[in-house]
């Protein structure tokens, strides 16, 4: 399948006859992809890696054990889900999805187990049970996502709009949404109760994100709480099929993908692009969309001249956070394991911010560790890999703690650098055996990535996993669009909106927008039917 669905670059390959084309196969490109494709445009996108899909390819090891990279679960993609609806069009419906069933998420704090479960009002009264004199913070919680939700989908489809109607409707667009992305997470919670417990309750889902409750956006918080209130969902097969259906259906339309087709510089004359250069090669195009990420955009793809064209300043904004991960193989089934199906978030206390200033390699799974049984969510695991399964135990990973190994060669670090992955190896084992004891014994495989790792992999300078950091700040930025002040140049991925699949999917649609303008109907038409 994969030699048919993308080739591996070469420099005889001819991008002459391209419209537009698109680096980096992440779902922001791949949706910008699709929509112009089914437009009738020429597409072509370019990806560094050996592997398509950005954040939503899996990686293999022996014995069969396969472990997705950034996809752990999907939110509104129930039949009656927003989200269904795109992740159909993009796929021409072969994509199916698993519901994790009635409990999502589950938050370990302190000792103490609070259950997430699908559905508003299912959500609401399990709340209610664990914080009986909390119903009426608990009903303002909901009701001020909800509002704050709604005001985000203006906020990103004024992203499209055109410098006219950005600087006179836009303004009132982006002057409203402020209410909500301006004030902190704790902040916004905090005036609606001063129970600890519940607020840290409400945080719990803050690593979908990546920031502490006093650091975050109030409107990240919103929009990542508010996309898994009807539940989750993980995709039939593992979340690499959400990069290879698009990817079938954009080759379907006549686009195509190549790997390792590293892009070194996007080239410029007179504020226009006038090609890219891969492999030392430089290529003649008019329509470049960049879904490397904004940092990796502009600092390495760019010059300074560009950077200062489109108002980029280097170091305007941190990045996210990087992270830590164990991925385990197992020689028992879930069944047999007794695993589940939701995803468990592990805090110490309830003071999250004090925990992540406080982490050092040697403490992160104590203080914070989010566990995902991909396996067990995906009812086609055991028909291909019977009598197994597979966990993945993420903690926050400090670019800084890795950075003086970040020269040595891949796969060929010193001997230190592999003793801090052991370090980390045994700490997170300690924890996974502590709340399944049953899996001791059973532990085959073991693998850990460090920021290094998604450096290596996605170029993103800090190993960070969500592009720029979600704090209020992100949200004020004017270049996070999806054109920029040089023309033919665009930006789709998660940086544009928000974090995560949905984000990504968002700012894809968006950037292929403000190239179909009002044939962009045709394709809303398609995906309503």
């Amino acid at each position: 399948m994969s030699k048919k669905l993308y080739t591996k670059f070469s420099t005889d390959v001819d991008l002459s006859d391209a419209d537009h084309i698109i680096i980096g196969s992440g779902m922001g490109g791949l949706t910008a992809a699709v929509w112009l494709a089914k437009a009738g445009k020429k597409v072509i996108v370019l990806e560094r890696h050996y592997v398509p899909g950005g954040f939503t390819h899996c990686f293999k090891r022996k014995h069969g054990f396969k472990w997705d990279v950034g996809v752990h679960y999907v939110g509104n993609v129930g039949k009656k889900g927003a989200l269904r609806k795109l992740f159909d069009f993009l796929t021409n419906h072969q994509l199916d999805w698993e519901s994790m069933g009635e409990v999502y998420d589950v938050a370990h704090i302190d000792g103490s187990q609070y259950e997430f479960k699908s559905g508003v009002e299912n959500f609401k009264k399990q709340l209610k049970v664990y914080f009986p004199n909390e119903s009426d913070a608990i009903d303002r919680y909901l009701k001020i996502i909800a509002k704050s939700n709604k005001r985000a989908s203006a906020f990103f489809f004024e992203k499209s709009f055109k410098p006219f109607l950005s600087n006179s409707i836009g303004r009132i667009i982006r002057r409203r949404f402020r209410k909500y992305s301006e004030p902190t997470t704790w902040e916004v919670l905090s005036a609606l109760t001063q129970n600890k417990r519940l607020l840290s309750v409400l945080c719990a889902q803050c690593g979908n994100y990546g920031l502490t409750p006093k650091k975050s956006s109030f409107a990240a918080h919103a929009l990542v709480v508010g996309h898994f209130l009807d539940g989750g969902y993980y995709p039939k097969g593992g979340s690499e099929q959400i990069g290879l259906k698009t990817i079938e259906t954009l080759n379907s339309l006549g686009g195509k993908v190549y790997i390792n087709a590293e892009v070194q510089e996007i080239v410029t004359e007179n504020n226009r692009v006038s090609g890219i250069r891969i492999q030392d090669t430089t290529y003649s195009c008019k329509s470049v969309i960049s879904n490397a990420g904004v940092s990796t955009t502009f600092n390495k793809l760019l010059n300074e001249s560009d950077q200062r064209t489109c108002g980029y300043q280097p170091n305007e904004m941190n990045p996210s956070t990087g992270h830590l991960c164990l991925y385990v193989g197992l020689d028992r089934s879930d069944e047999e394991l007794k695993l589940p199906k939701h995803n468990i978030w592990c805090f110490s206390h309830d003071d999250f911010d004090s925990s992540f200033e406080k982490m050092e390699i040697g403490n992160v799974s104590d203080e914070f560790a989010y566990i995902s049984f991909p396996s067990a969510k995906d009812p086609e695991w055991q028909k291909i890999n019977p009598g197994t399964a597979t966990i993945q135990a993420i903690s926050a990973g400090n670019f800084e703690w890795f950075a003086q190994y970040e020269q040595q060669p891949w796969m060929k670090r010193s001997e230190e650098y592999m003793n801090k992955k052991e370090q980390f190896k045994n700490a997170m084992i300690g924890k996974l055996t502590s709340l399944f004891p049953q899996i001791k014994d059973h532990i085959q495989v073991t693998e850990v990535s460090t920021p290094l790792s998604t450096k290596h992999f996605t170029n993103h300078q800090q190993g960070e996993i969500y592009g720029l950091e979600h704090s209020p700040k992100r949200f004020e930025l004017p270049f996070l669009r999806p054109e920029t002040q040089i023309k033919g140049l665009r930006l789709v991925g998660q940086d544009i909106t928000i974090v995560g699949v949905a984000g990504a999917m968002m700012s894809g649609m968006l950037g292929a927008i403000t190239i179909l303008k009002f044939k962009t109907f045709k394709c809303f038409r398609q995906m309503k039917k």
